[in-house]
């Protein structure tokens, strides 16, 4: 009798250690979606974004067939659509330093997870979300390198003297950063995509048990 009492104390121990270890990674999970709450407006920000990206595109069109007095107009609109797209970025930068320190407390909830095959989900999201954090910082720093570069060419259209091969020179030094800007957004959009399967995998280990 008393060998079947150490084994049932044993299997409730057992237990009792499964449901702490769900606890822990539960306890991950909600601060990682609690960090994702502060990033709860960028898709608006975004929407914003494009739509001055579309007014762009327009006056820029506009160009095509204006004289020097237009053109003059024109740079003073495009410059205004310039500084509010950068104030767009600082924004959405804004949303995802709020983020990062809000993760912080899931980072620190990976630490405590006591279950290896569930500390390793939780530190493959920590790494994944660091990452992502990182490819954001690359991405703004970038496009705010290449709206200065698109502001300085709509200053000089505000000039009474336009020469094409300063023109060109100023869209040459835009269109450098083409490439970087797509490689950043790629980046970024790939951990995003790792960082959703990642949480999937943890939801199923989470309502399985």
């Amino acid at each position: 009798m008393k060998k079947f009492i150490v084994l049932l104390g044993g299997a409730v121990l057992f237990l009792s250690a499964c449901s702490n270890a769900e606890s822990e990674l539960n306890d991950f999970y909600d601060a990682f979606t609690g960090s994702l709450t502060e990033e709860k407006g960028l898709s608006e920000l975004n929407e914003q974004y494009n739509e001055l990206e579309g007014s762009k595109a327009s006056m820029q069109e506009e160009l095509n067939n204006a004289d020097i007095k237009e053109i003059n107009s024109i740079s003073e609109e495009l410059q205004t659509n310039t500084a509010e797209r950068l104030e767009l970025l600082e924004e959405e930068r804004g949303l995802i330093a709020d983020s990062d320190g809000a993760f912080e407390e899931a980072r620190e909830a990976a630490e405590d997870i006591s279950n290896e095959e569930y500390k390793k989900e939780a530190d493959s999201l920590v790494t994944a979300m660091n990452a992502r954090f990182d490819a954001h910082k690359t991405m703004t720093d970038t496009y705010t390198e290449a709206l200065q570069a698109e502001d300085e060419l709509f200053e000089y259209l505000g000039n009474e003297d336009i020469a094409q091969d300063e023109v060109d020179e100023h869209l040459n030094k835009i269109a450098e950063y083409s490439e970087p800007i797509n490689e950043a957004s790629e980046r970024f959009a790939s951990e995003t995509e790792k960082i959703n399967q990642l949480k999937g995998e943890i939801e199923q280990i989470l309502e399985n048990n």
